[in-house]
């Protein structure tokens, strides 16, 4: 029997405090996750006169952070089975937190693009790792468990450009690694304190002995078209994914062609993030509602149209306001779309090795995204680059035309009111 928010609050259990608790911590790992890759925006233009950075350097950190990090993506299936998740996603968010602080002393191209290496590391467990937790323990609302989880990241987008533009003034960008990375590493270690909690759901039931693991899982994801092709849409379409071309191009893209200040572009930036904020949360609640494959089609429709607005907005106006806020809504909904309709498509015995599958071809488009915007950016512009971004959201519709969806099946958890 499904269990409401109400119900459970009414009875307040060990079972619903390990939910809260759960929670929380996977949502908050998710905010600073998002919050030290948001702030780079505001840090680029600073560490590019003093370091002599130019859009292909930042490119090609961007990239190889994305790149390393994916790749881990793929592996979590094997190693979830023999270590906890909560000492996964410590370890991990220790080691993103040192490379931060690393960060804070970088003096050269080389020493920054090693410690964004190491934070690749670190960050690569939250997107597997912690949807596959939520998924399991928010069966019922698994739409809207996963849009929160979004969510988080994007409100740690939402306040790193502003408030990290705030700080510099005060202490300066190298002390702002330092006390981010501080953050993150005390996250790990609250993770580490949780471990005990950070599990799937219904751990106490025996595992069948035919439920697939290690390599047989993944056979059995790679042999479940549905699986690719909903991991290729969310691959397929340019931005949205969090700690890609958002971050790294649309603040310096603001400062350099509009003549703005930091201040103001990270303040313009700040309408995506308010976009992004009811975005996903409103698309997760009309697939849980409605057939979320044609709620998908629909926010790719709307990231075309508001990818396009923007690469031609030529002055600060009521217009761009509006785009800044449509594109932010409809372009980061992806994700949290498409985690739900992959968790509707398979058991749960399969979530670990689905997701790590999911988030490894999903980001493998990331690193291309990167390096050919910012080779865009650099020869043709701003507009050319965001006109042919706008075309794989349309690319990624057409694929959800191959899917086959089975119908929903009724999975047990908590249901979100």
């Amino acid at each position: 029997m499904e269990t409401t928010m109400e119900e459970t609050a009414s009875r307040p259990s060990q079972g619903t405090l390990g939910r809260r608790t759960i929670f929380g911590i996977v949502c908050g790992a998710h905010f600073i996750n998002h919050f030290q890759s948001a702030m780079l925006g505001v840090i680029y233009p600073l560490m590019m006169k003093e370091l002599g950075l130019g859009f292909a350097a930042i490119a090609s950190i961007a990239a190889a952070y994305n790149t390393l990090g994916n790749v881990l993506q793929g592996v979590y299936g094997f190693i979830v089975p023999h270590f906890r998740r909560g000492v996964i996603l410590g370890a991990g968010n220790c080691l993103l937190g040192l490379s931060v602080i690393a960060s804070g002393f970088a003096s050269s191209y080389q020493h920054f693009f090693t410690t964004r290496l190491l934070g690749g590391v670190g960050a690569s467990p939250q997107h597997p790792v912690g949807s596959s937790i939520l998924a399991s323990h928010f069966g019922g609302a698994r739409g809207r468990a996963l849009a929160f989880h979004s969510t988080a990241g994007q409100i740690g987008g939402l306040f790193a450009p502003l408030l990290s533009a705030f700080l510099i003034l005060y202490i300066g960008w190298r002390a702002l690694f330092w006390g981010v990375g501080a953050l993150a590493t005390i996250m790990g270690l609250i993770c580490f304190i949780f471990r005990d909690s950070l599990r799937r759901a219904r751990t106490d039931a025996p595992r069948s002995r035919l439920a697939p693991a290690g390599w047989e899982a993944y056979k059995k994801c790679l042999k479940n078209k549905n699986i690719l092709l909903v991991s290729l849409v969310f691959m397929v379409g340019a931005a949205g994914r969090g700690q890609d071309i958002n971050e790294t191009y649309i603040i310096p893209h603001f400062v350099r062609d509009f003549g703005l200040s930091l201040t103001y572009g990270a303040f313009l930036f700040m309408f995506i993030q308010i976009g992004s904020l009811c975005g996903p949360f409103v698309w997760g609640w009309l697939s849980d509602r409605y057939n979320r494959k044609r709620v998908i089609q629909a926010s790719l429709l709307l990231s075309a149209v508001s990818s396009f607005w923007l690469g031609w907005q030529s002055e600060v106006s009521s217009s761009l306001f509006a785009n800044l806020i449509f594109y932010g809504a409809a372009v980061t909904s992806r994700q949290t779309l498409t985690q739900a309709l992959l968790s509707d498509l398979v058991g749960e015995e399969l979530f670990d090795a689905a997701f790590s599958l999911y988030y490894f071809i999903g980001f493998l488009s990331i690193p291309f995204w990167t390096l050919v915007t910012g080779g865009m950016m650099e020869h043709h512009g701003f507009g050319a680059a965001f006109s042919l971004i706008s075309t794989s959201y349309l690319a990624a519709s057409l694929l959800l035309l191959f899917l086959r969806h089975p119908g929903r099946a009724a999975a047990p958890g908590v249901t979100l009111r």
